[in-house]
């Protein structure tokens, strides 16, 4: 794995693109970052030290050479929360609800939270009933034709986002059926949480 795939992993982890990575570790310009894409330079111990200090979970002997896990290994145990809280009813700030469980999933350590998602406007992608793991971005690292978690200021929903115009998001359900796209101002997103797994509980 080279320097810029392993760079590339964290900022993907993080929910960044590379110009709002480059501003969290304090680089005034991403032009650093670029010159490691091109192949021209590789992960220095001062920039490995500068992004395990600003993001702790950050395997730094892992960013150096690629040998081990991206993450450390306490936060490979990290405990994911799972709210009982309807979709229309998740607030904007979280930090005030208590978890229901906390779930135990490694693959899915990165997420911040869990939810049970309750609609078929995802089916049969995200069916009603199945567990959904989110992580929060930044809304310039929203990549289009991913599926979002989106808190606004009049509702909160599951859906692909596509590009409308500078202002505006189309959030597209997998259900087109039963389900007619959505136009949101981006003015009115108060957070964005890309869908990390799914967790389908089906009974047999």
């Amino acid at each position: 794995m080279t320097s810029w795939e392993r760079l590339e992993q964290i900022i993907e982890h993080l929910g960044l693109n590379v110009n709002s990575f480059a501003k969290a570790i304090g680089l005034n310009r991403s032009e650093r970052l670029y010159q490691i894409k091109k192949g021209n330079y590789t992960i220095s111990k001062n920039l490995s030290a500068i992004i395990s200090k600003k993001f702790p979970e950050i395997n730094e002997g892992w960013l150096l050479t690629g040998n081990g896990s991206m993450l450390e290994s306490s936060i490979l145990l990290k405990k994911i929360p799972l709210y009982s809280v309807s979709l229309e009813d998740l607030p904007e700030d979280m930090h005030n609800l208590t978890p229901t469980e906390e779930l135990d999933i490694p693959i899915l350590s990165g997420s911040d939270f869990a939810i049970v998602n309750n609609g078929d406007a995802m089916s049969p992608e995200i069916v009603n009933g199945s567990v959904v793991f989110v992580r929060r971005v930044d809304m310039d690292a929203v990549l289009y034709g991913n599926i979002y978690l989106i808190v606004s200021e009049k509702f909160n929903v599951i859906r692909f986002v596509r590009e409308y115009n500078d202002e505006v998001w189309r959030l597209v359900a997998k259900n087109v059926k039963d389900f007619d796209d959505i136009l949101l101002k981006k003015s009115s997103v108060q957070n964005i949480y890309k869908v990390k797994g799914v967790l389908s509980l089906m009974s047999m």
